[in-house]
């Protein structure tokens, strides 16, 4: 009898012994080919991003796009035929004899975008509002007053809500465009710059960060980043913890892009945000940005994702 017998029991154990073999073998090469196929899509990014913070973006100097990484024809690619901009002829050269600093703000507006807008006016400063969908009808006005004061209102998406715009390059398309049509119905203003929640790289696009930069990219907007940040994210920072991290951050940088927040909880930014114009506006120059302004990008580093 076969089944229970000594012979059995020994084909049993060889049988056992040539899975332990060959199972981890086969993932070996499974997840070896999946590793090196992901290192070559990181590589092929990161060779057309300058490994420094303030990288030369070729796709804004002459050279096509569509040359530097090429993207296969997507459906999404027909969807939202005004979500289109004119690229610039490239970026322009800072020229000033200080260093430049670029204050922007995420996540408004609010009622605390109104006491920003107010500091700002005071001291004659100009900056960047990256913008998300607000419906409460006291705060509309916002929209058109930080264009009437002269600042740069760009895109932070719709709904802000990670998850949903990126699970798909289509779902961050429809999202961005639902907010792009209600500023240029506010304001008649058709935003040129954006940037993306999180950053161009996080832990929620990492699937598909580059096919989605490209596709923005393709229609002519510029992203940025940040090469400073004023720690405001998180909700034990007090207003002279984010005053010391931005002016620790700029220290003796030519050229700060400046991460802060105006959103509804943001009171201890308001309350750092005069602190930090008095320590620098002797020493250095504020401007807004534009889409001629060469933007501080993330790329991978160490195998972690920049925040």
């Amino acid at each position: 009898m076969y089944w229970g017998s000594v012979r059995f029991f020994k084909h049993l154990i060889l049988s056992t012994v040539a899975l332990m073999i060959i199972v981890p073998t086969v993932l070996a090469i499974v997840f070896g080919v999946q590793n090196h196929r992901n290192k070559a899509l990181v590589q092929e990014y990161e060779n057309h991003l300058a490994t420094d913070v303030l990288p030369q973006m070729e796709y804004l100097t002459g050279v096509d796009y569509s040359e530097v990484i090429t993207v296969p024809t997507y459906s999404y690619q027909e969807d939202y035929p005004d979500l289109y901009v004119e690229k610039p002829d490239g970026f322009v050269a800072v020229e000033s004899e200080k260093p430049v600093v670029y204050l922007t703000f995420d996540d408004g507006p609010s009622a605390n975008t109104a006491t920003v807008l107010d500091i700002l006016k005071a001291n004659n400063i100009k900056a960047t509002f990256f913008v998300v969908n607000n419906d409460i009808e006291e705060h509309q006005h916002l929209y058109k007053r930080i264009v009437d004061e002269g600042h740069t209102l760009g895109i932070h998406t719709y709904t802000h809500q990670y998850n949903t715009i990126y699970s798909s390059v289509d779902a961050y398309l429809a999202d961005f465009n639902e907010l792009y049509e209600k500023v240029y119905s506010l304001t008649g203003v058709r935003p040129t710059i954006f940037r993306f929640p999180g950053g161009s790289i996080n832990t929620y696009n990492q699937h598909m960060y580059v096919e989605l930069i490209a596709e923005m990219l393709r229609r002519g907007f510029v992203y940025y980043d940040w090469n400073v940040s004023s720690g405001d994210a998180g909700v034990t920072y007090s207003s002279s913890a984010i005053e010391n991290a931005v002016l620790s951050g700029i220290g003796s940088k030519s050229k700060s892009i400046v991460l802060m927040h105006d959103s509804s909880t943001k009171q201890a930014t308001v309350g750092a945000l005069q602190n930090i114009i008095d320590a620098l506006k002797d020493t250095h120059e504020f401007r807004a940005l534009d889409n001629t302004v060469q933007p501080a990008v993330f790329t991978y580093k160490d195998n972690g994702v920049a925040q």
